[in-house]
């Protein structure tokens, strides 16, 4: 069979295609090549790859061989590109040679910070997994800021009716408080609050738990049990557990409760927390920050005592409840009545203690602020009061307090609950 007119075009094309294509390769080729050597002459474009040394001594050897980017030449004997003449040469191979030894010392010093990093962080993750005392603590100061920011227009106006009395309505000092200062005088106070009661809340519940701890292996070991063996605490003992946790807590962040009181009563004396507490130990003293512990410590044992024993043994009896009516399965206490117990707690804990809360706060503005000093102790403030005021003056401020206290305290107990869920953490 005759070839075709058009076989030799397409061999001629195919011919032109291998031709055109090992050019490309051939140009590419060299292009890599002029690349390569003149990384390799220049030694500026990987300064992290080689030594000082070789640096140098590959511009040495490029200055010799002429002073080309890689020794290209034009025909005549001209540079395609000029190196820029050995003077320049020079000057490349020391700040090279400079670039070098200073990256190195600056990728050393990045690892050490990045294993020193590596190494913290996962000695914290393998503390954190067995930090039992430390998630209670954390789950407690959650609690206690969250809830006293919630209520925090509450506590302003009962910490005000305290001191200097007063017989207006809660509605009608929140809205003197709102035209007087504006939004900013709801929560004046609130950060010396919260910076108290972090820590307070925090402490509380750890000591709580750890108490709670201790009563039961106390009764076991009283008893002859094995250390598994499950033991109940009753209503007493766990209002002994809460009333030390209380006490321990109080007396450890105390300081910070009179700051709190002075920036309520005094917003515009002193520009905050640190200012307040300058004010305090150069208008009375160190003793000033402790002015009002005795009957704080006093009233802490009931308060916190009755607060959990009332929570705790409402709560367990509401979980066995539920649990029998589930056919032996247990159920998670609903939220809302988590916040209805909180509620009742904290209102009977702020019944029974709200007098010496009125005599600690009494005790704790005399003298600043050119108050006088009127009594001498915890007795002589609590016959002064009755003396002068009567009776009633010593639950003056119990509505807004209850008010406050009944939101807060079930708002605490809640998000302490779901603290807890959080960290996997169980009670006893």
């Amino acid at each position: 069979m005759a070839p075709s007119i058009t076989e030799p075009c397409t061999n001629s094309r195919r011919q032109g295609s291998r031709a055109h294509g090992s050019f490309n390769r051939s140009a590419a080729l060299l292009l890599l090549l002029a690349i390569t050597r003149t990384v390799g002459s220049d030694a500026g474009a990987l300064p992290f790859t080689r030594s000082a040394s070789s640096i140098a001594k590959s511009n040495h050897e490029s200055l010799v061989s002429g002073t080309c980017v890689a020794n290209l030449k034009k025909s005549n004997g001209e540079c395609f590109i000029p190196r820029g003449g050995s003077s320049a040469a020079a000057a490349s191979a020391s700040e090279s040679a400079v670039l070098s030894s200073e990256s190195l010392k600056m990728i050393g010093i990045v690892s050490v910070f990045a294993n020193l990093r590596h190494s913290i962080s996962l000695g914290f993750q393998e503390w954190w997994r067995t930090a039992d005392t430390a998630k209670f603590l954390v789950a407690g100061a959650v609690a206690g800021i969250v809830s006293r920011t919630a209520v925090s227009p509450l506590e302003v106006i009962a910490t005000a009716q305290m001191v200097r009395g007063g017989n207006k309505s809660i509605f009608g000092e929140l809205s003197h408080l709102f035209k007087s200062e504006g939004v900013n005088g709801f929560f004046k106070g609130n950060g010396a609050n919260c910076l108290k009661v972090a820590p307070t809340r925090g402490m509380q519940f750890f000591a709580f738990e750890q108490f709670k701890l201790k009563l039961v292996e106390y009764k076991r070991a009283s008893m002859g049990l094995d250390e598994g063996a499950e033991i109940n605490l009753n209503p007493i003992e766990r209002l002994v557990a809460g009333g030390f946790a209380g006490m321990i807590a109080s007396s450890m962040v105390y300081p910070i409760e009179v700051v709190k009181t002075m920036l309520t009563m005094y917003p515009g004396k002193y520009a905050g927390i640190g200012a307040a507490f300058k004010g305090v130990l150069t208008e009375v003293g160190p003793k000033g920050l402790y002015a009002g512990l005795g009957p704080t410590l006093i009233a802490m044992f009931p308060y916190v005592g009755v607060e959990f024993m009332i929570y705790e043994t409402a709560k367990i009896a509401i979980e066995q409840f539920l649990k029998t009516e589930n056919d032996g399965v247990a159920v998670a206490v609903p939220i809302i009545i988590s916040l209805g117990l909180g509620a009742l707690a904290g209102a009977a804990a702020q019944t029974s203690a709200h007098p010496l809360d009125v005599i600690r706060k009494r005790l704790q503005i005399q003298g600043i602020n050119g108050n006088p000093v009127l009594y001498k102790n915890t007795v002589a403030c609590f016959s002064g009061v009755i003396n002068k005021e009567g009776f009633g003056a010593l639950y003056r401020g119990l509505g807004p307090a209850c008010v406050a206290t009944i939101p807060g305290t079930g708002i605490a107990y809640i998000t302490y609950e779901f603290m807890k869920k959080y960290f996997e953490l169980s009670s006893v």
